[in-house]
């Protein structure tokens, strides 16, 4: 539509009103007005240059969007392609990094300097400037792709070197010593809970969300295994969840020792001792082994600190609880079990999780090798 209209000082011009063609960012009808051409012939070149630039895709909507609401849109596509617990943690560092320096400025008002600048500052701020610069740049791929703006600012944005020292890449995991200490320490603890729990992690190699997921119905006493076919872990809304295991092959059963066994039994009585003494009854086959007093899933970060303050509290040195999965692992080699066999019982999906840790192991051996071999020799 182009019509001619008369201003307030009595001057006469030609506008035009045009359609574009479907926003891809919302979905609806775009429509876009213009004003002020002198002739008629003016606005009808500058309409058909317009619906020109539409049919081919390079004409950015008049609504500039802001970082977040384009986050927002990119965000709801992104939850279909990872798990809850990825989910909340990539939703932790937009809410508390990336945001207070793009959220409600206009996607399309950012330059290569000011993103360079920013990823600059979160080098010497966070350990975790790379990823804060990954999600960025995907946001902004995101805009691109729904021609909100023509370039992504991040794509040219160079990694500088942090400033923070590299993590000490070794595996760390307790010698059979230090796990019985631990355990001996663990069995005198006033929580409960904290023996059976770590004496499971230890002697399974099961993940701490494996653990806290379980329920009584996932031990089989009579032929001694263990069920694992799910998992906990944290939503956006930092709700406890139960998920589907980390991968297929993280779906498997577990042998279990007597002696395992007869501790689970025995926490077995205690905790209907111990949550009746809440006002719960336990008697029940989906109960969860390790419950909270409130006979709920234990937040997952409990075991970490009840972990901590053991090892603070004996001298005993602090890993963290995934170094009990490696601990398993690693005396599961020691004790002569294949590679094959340890992969299966672990549940790694990737065989190099599994060769990382015998290698480690092989090494303790060449490095006592000699000792063995003098000592056999005895002259």
């Amino acid at each position: 539509m182009i019509k001619e209209y008369e201003k307030k000082d009595g001057k006469k011009y030609w506008m035009f009103k045009a359609y574009l063609g479907i926003d891809p960012a919302t979905g609806k009808k775009l429509y876009t007005t213009r004003r002020g051409f002198n002739t008629q012939k003016e606005a009808k070149i500058a309409k058909s240059r317009l619906e020109l630039q539409a049919q081919d895709n390079k004409y950015t909507p008049e609504k500039n969007y802001t970082f977040i609401e384009i986050q927002e849109m990119w965000f709801e596509e992104y939850k279909s392609t990872v798990r809850e617990s990825t989910l909340s943690r990539v939703k932790f560092l937009f809410d508390k990094n990336i945001f207070q320096y793009f959220g409600n400025k206009k996607i399309s008002s950012f330059t290569l300097a000011y993103c360079q600048k920013t990823v600059n500052k979160w080098k010497d701020e966070y350990a975790t400037y790379k990823a804060l610069k990954t999600y960025t740049t995907a946001v902004f791929d995101y805009a691109v792709r729904i021609n909100v703006i023509s370039t992504n600012p991040m794509k040219e944005v160079y990694i500088p070197k942090g400033k923070f020292r590299k993590k000490d890449k070794r595996i760390k995991f307790y010698e059979s010593d230090e796990l019985k200490k631990f355990l001996e320490v663990a069995k005198k603890d006033k929580f409960p809970l904290s023996y059976p729990f770590f004496r499971l992690l230890a002697f399974t190699g099961i993940r701490k969300g494996e653990a806290l997921a379980l329920t009584w119905e996932d031990v089989d006493f009579d032929r001694k295994l263990l069920m694992i076919n799910k998992t906990i872990a944290r939503n956006t809304k930092n709700e406890i969840v139960i998920n589907h295991p980390k991968t297929q092959s993280s779906v498997r059963e577990i042998s279990l020792d007597d002696i395992t066994l007869d501790i689970l039994k025995k926490w077995r009585q205690d905790q209907r001792k111990y949550l009746l003494s809440y006002g719960h009854n336990s008697l029940r086959p989906n109960q969860i082994i390790f419950a909270s007093k409130n006979n709920n899933h234990l937040d997952p970060i409990r075991p970490n600190n009840i972990h901590k303050r053991l090892c603070k509290e004996s001298g005993i040195k602090d890993i963290t609880i995934h170094g009990f999965r490696h601990t398993h692992c690693s005396l599961l080699f020691e004790a002569g079990l294949s590679i094959q066999d340890v992969r299966n019982r672990l549940g790694h999906s990737d065989i190099q999780t599994t060769m990382n840790i015998y290698a480690h192991v092989t090494k303790k051996q060449k490095d006592t090798s000699a000792e063995k071999f003098a000592r056999y020799l005895n002259f």
